[in-house]
């Protein structure tokens, strides 16, 4: 089996990237479930807020057991402490079964790790360790590799420290972009950094934009309609998906005792154009 590593990454805040990564895992973990027996899913959340949990429903058994993804950057190679720090989110009895579907939080705690990631880098690279800032989280989760089917992993509006670090880790990259002037030039901006990143070495940093997705679209607005096609001038009309509709299911899902967009509000207009999404990401 070969691992998809997907990364939901933008450089403007609050244009769905949680949103997208969670209803983007929860929805391939529905395909797998129905197409392909024993495939599992695992969201990685690299953003310190820890939202992944809230939009899982599972915030409490995160903070319990102590569950972050720093402690397993600290203590690479250790299987025991990855397998320790993933939790599955299967809710059933709460009516919410997704069996196959597992998460990585995170916590503030991932702030303090990334700071002492970057003294650890320059203490081991002046002794020649081979330690390596961008292959952080190739080190710690290449053993995952082959164990999931998807791994998507969230990524804050500035990863800063680790951003070569998911670009060398990751295959693909979708990009949430709100339908409005600011957020597409955050994107752009975005992609700029990216292809600065493959032009300075492709092989180690080989993440690839795959797919665009335009979020919170508004009815009846122009503005956002001429957004979108600049989305699609910018970076090619196949690559853009669908627009997401602005809706308050989105939010209210969550809240909702932690239940995902599509256990929330299934045939809303959101829901169809994600399972649209997630039907295109399935099938690659």
């Amino acid at each position: 089996m070969n691992t998809r590593v997907i990364a939901v990454a933008d450089n403007k805040g609050g244009v769905g990237k949680t949103t997208t990564a969670g209803v983007l895992a929860d929805g391939l973990a529905r395909m797998c479930r129905k197409h392909r027996h024993g495939a599992n899913v695992l969201v990685v959340d690299l953003d310190p807020q820890g939202n992944q949990a809230d939009f899982f429903g599972v915030r409490q058994d995160v903070l319990a057991e102590k569950l972050c993804v720093g402690n397993v950057l600290m203590e690479l190679g250790d299987l025991q402490r990855l397998q320790h720090n993933i939790i599955s989110v299967d809710r059933p009895n709460e009516g919410l079964s997704r069996p196959n579907l597992y998460l990585l939080p995170a916590s503030r705690n991932l702030e303090d790790v990334t700071q002492d990631l970057v003294v650890m880098t320059t203490m081991r690279t002046a002794r020649r360790s081979g330690f390596s800032l961008d292959t952080v989280l190739a080190d710690a989760l290449g053993p995952l590799l082959g164990r999931f089917d998807f791994i998507v992993m969230d990524c804050p509006p500035k990863l800063d420290t680790l951003k070569r670090a998911v670009y060398n880790f990751a295959d693909e990259v979708i990009v949430p972009v709100k339908a409005d002037h600011v957020s597409l030039v955050g994107a752009r901006q975005h992609t700029d950094d990216l292809y600065a990143l493959q032009r300075e070495d492709s092989r180690r940093f080989k993440a690839r934009v795959t797919l665009v997705v335009p979020t919170m679209m508004p009815s009846r607005q122009v503005l956002a309609s001429q957004v979108v096609e600049q989305m699609q001038t910018f970076y090619g009309r196949d690559l853009v998906s669908e627009p997401v509709p602005e809706s308050v299911y989105v939010k209210e899902a969550p809240a909702a005792g932690g239940q995902t967009l599509f256990e929330y509000a299934p045939s809303s207009a959101p829901s169809r154009a994600y399972a649209s999404i997630v039907e295109r990401v399935f099938n690659g």
